[in-house]
């Protein structure tokens, strides 16, 4: 079995979660949208890559060997890197260059290769150096608390910061949504009622673009 050690609520502000999974068989997953981008580490028996990936609105399948490592930090949406803005990185991972295997350039700056140890000092390192900062306007929007702002404000700086519209951003929310209720047994029609779907058929077609899977095929899972 796969081992996963994951930890939410990090101490960081502008982190959501990091994870470290250790993969035992070879196999494939689903990477899922989840409102956030990383800074994903994959390590395997002959390479380290450092991956820098945007938000994304599709699920995305990952391959994987026995042996094989990620270490995923997950941003929240309200921060961004000047360097590579959300608005260019939506559906996006760019591989940053790599000094051996324990090091890698970040625009002219040499940082150390995270570990699940180590995250922490790779965090305040990127705040210190202002590679990466936070939107107070867009945290307060997705928080659900918005700053008095114009409708045409608040979109701008949304889309500049996540690389998505409001509104992509909020349909992404709801398949999380619906997914989680779905896993947890609740009747398809009840969850697309709850959530303010149009009917149960406008819900499926959404988790099948956005989380590539469909009531039916979770509870073959």
């Amino acid at each position: 079995m796969n081992k996963v050690t994951r930890l939410d609520g990090w101490s960081s502000p502008i982190v959501q979660s990091v994870t470290h999974t250790r993969f035992t068989e070879d196999g494939s997953m689903l990477m899922r949208p989840d409102g956030c981008w990383d800074f994903a580490i994959l390590k395997s028996a002959d390479s380290t890559i450092v991956l820098r990936t945007g938000l994304t609105t599709s699920a995305v399948t990952h391959h994987y060997t026995a042996g094989d490592e990620i270490l995923s930090i997950a941003f929240k949406a309200s921060s961004y890197m000047s360097l590579m803005p959300g608005e260019q990185m939506r559906d996006k991972g760019t591989v940053l260059e790599t000094i051996g295997r324990d090091r890698f350039w970040l625009g002219t700056d040499v940082l150390e290769i995270p570990t699940f140890d180590t995250v922490d000092g790779f965090v305040h390192k990127l705040t210190r150096h202002s590679h990466v900062e936070d939107n107070s306007l867009v945290a307060s929007v997705v928080s659900g608390h918005p700053m008095a702002m114009s409708e045409r404000t608040m979109q701008r700086h949304f889309l500049k910061t996540t690389g998505l519209t409001y509104k992509t951003f909020t349909q992404v929310e709801r398949a999380q949504k619906a997914l989680a209720l779905l896993q947890q047994g609740r009747p398809a029609a009840d969850v697309a009622f709850a959530l303010g779907y149009a009917d149960q058929p406008h819900m499926i077609r959404s988790l099948k673009a956005i989380m590539g899977v469909t009531p039916s095929r979770l509870a073959c899972d």
